[in-house]
């Protein structure tokens, strides 16, 4: 299998007038450049070492995904991306011919690559194939053409400091995990200071690591984070990681249509940008739009099929579309690949507790209260009151359960969104519409409020709030509740739906 860590170790390819970095996932030639994601690039590896040989469906699936499930559309897609590169790179160097039924195969000049080679140890080494001579001088006037009017550009080309590779890697892959990676991009633009997409990766790494919700806007962090997507942005204004930081640090000054349009804005100049579809699909759902949030999170899984918050966004997704059988196989096995990963346990613990199932869910709190990775002790002490109720609902139960969560949620702000969904699941709608207006909104007594930013209205100051657990399951009876409108009314949410001329999904609001 390639592995994307072997992105990293893949020594650059010089192909005619093309230069291929893996590690880098770059490709350069007379065209301009190309940024590849990651899967591209192995599909352009795996076909460049098959060296015109017949590369089947089976084996591009089982050398990219490893046995994970993903559908034949994932595939069909990587390789209309290689497609692009040869026609914007490098017109008329290779084609990929279909095998139909089969598989797919480069043809073309760049089939030579490795012919040359003298004796055939190459093959055997398990390195990357030699550059072919005719492919590097080939080609007759067109490649003297570029050979003089580049000025072999690729031959004295500084090759990126191999610290800087591997630092930009452990990055991403921390981000991939949800776990902290600014320390990785605060040193790798320390080595390389011109490199827009490191400090844009930087300040994401800092907006994206803590709440940046309006009470924080003025933080040092944001301030930071902020500085850091100003210089990605000095050196390139495209850069999607730092104008996604800008907005997700102004996030309180955007309406929920506004702040939809940057996303898409960004989504469009960097198409296969998964941390982009990450905040859309964030904001779909909290909107309601669940359908297109699903059709998103596809997406993304197909670019990127091991990232842990794929899979379990999925899983959470399909459970509020009913479609449970599906939902569960897929969080198993993001529980089998990410024990310990703080939200896959937690899309576990949901599903569990809210498909009938609390037994089993509260079989995950008292594993947590012996060796805590996702829950605080207020939250342990909520959670096991709740599903003991949902697995035994008498009045006494369900009045612990219902103390429980006021108490907890007036202490902790962050049980709060939890809170909401419990007490609604548990049939006390009047104290789940307190908390949501009080977490929500600010109205109320019930909630310790934060401290809210000045500069900003007073609407803007609750915007930035989870409302995703209003259009889940457990929550059906808030939203058929006449209390509802009024609460979508203050979150913006009924203004949202009107300017962008698309409601929340029918199926949500059905009795």
């Amino acid at each position: 299998m390639l592995k994307l860590a072997d992105l990293a170790t893949r020594p650059d390819l010089q192909v005619g007038p093309m230069l291929v970095s893996p590690s880098r996932r770059l490709v350069e030639g007379p065209g301009g450049r190309l940024n590849l994601e990651p899967l591209i690039m192995q599909v352009f590896l795996l076909l460049l070492d098959a060296r015109g040989k017949v590369i089947t469906r089976a084996e591009l699936f089982d050398q990219l995904w490893g046995g994970v499930m993903v559908g034949d559309d994932s595939l069909n897609r990587a390789v209309a991306k290689v497609r692009k590169i040869e026609a914007e790179i490098a017109p008329g160097l290779f084609e990929i011919e279909t095998i139909p039924r089969t598989g797919y195969r480069l043809t073309g000049e760049i089939v030579a690559l490795g012919a040359d080679a003298s004796d055939g140890s190459q093959a055997d080494t398990g390195s990357p194939p030699a550059v072919s001579r005719r492919i590097l001088l080939g080609g007759g006037v067109a490649a003297a053409a570029v050979l003089g009017g580049a000025g072999l550009w690729w031959v004295n080309r500084r090759r990126p400091d191999p610290r800087f590779v591997a630092l930009m890697k452990r990055g991403e892959d921390a981000l991939r995990l949800d776990e902290p990676a600014s320390k990785f991009f605060e040193q790798a633009v320390a080595i390389e200071p011109r490199d827009a997409r490191a400090w844009g990766l930087l300040a994401y790494a800092l907006a994206s690591g803590g709440d940046m919700g309006p009470s924080a806007i003025a933080s040092a962090t944001a301030r930071t984070a902020e500085r850091a997507a100003r210089t990605a942005l000095e050196i390139d204004p495209r850069e999607p990681h730092a104008l996604l930081t800008m907005t997700i640090v102004e996030s309180a000054r955007f309406d929920w249509f506004s702040r939809e349009a940057e996303y898409r804005r960004i989504l469009a100049i960097a198409p296969d940008n998964t941390l982009v579809m990450r905040w859309l699909k964030l904001l779909l759902h909290g909107a309601g739009r669940t359908n297109e949030a699903l059709a998103l999170t596809e997406r993304a899984l197909a670019i990127e099929p091991l990232c842990p918050d794929h899979h379990f966004r999925k899983a959470l997704q399909l459970w509020i579309h009913g479609r449970v059988p599906e939902a569960d196989p897929i969080i198993d096995r993001a529980m089998e690949l990410w024990p310990k990963h703080r939200l896959v346990r937690m899309a576990r613990l949901m599903i569990y507790a809210f498909t009938g199932r609390p037994q089993a869910a509260l079989a995950m709190v008292e594993e947590e209260e012996r060796n805590p990775i996702i829950l605080s002790g207020a939250a342990t002490a909520v959670w096991r009151a709740s599903l003991l109720a949902l697995r035994t609902p008498t009045a006494s139960t369900i009045a612990a359960a219902r103390k429980a969560n006021i108490e907890a949620a007036k202490a902790t702000p962050s049980v709060a969104a939890w809170a909401i969904l419990l007490l609604s699941a548990l049939g006390k709608l009047d104290s789940a519409f307190d908390v949501a207006n009080g977490f929500l909104l600010g109205r109320g007594a019930l909630i310790v409020q934060p401290k809210l930013d000045a500069r900003l209205p007073a609407a803007s100051n609750w915007a930035w709030r989870n409302t995703h657990g209003l259009f889940t399951p457990p929550t059906k009876s808030m939203r058929l509740d006449p209390r509802f409108k009024p609460l979508a009314d203050g979150l913006g949410l009924t203004d949202y739906w009107r300017r962008r001329g698309i409601g929340p999904d029918a199926f949500l609001f059905k009795a």
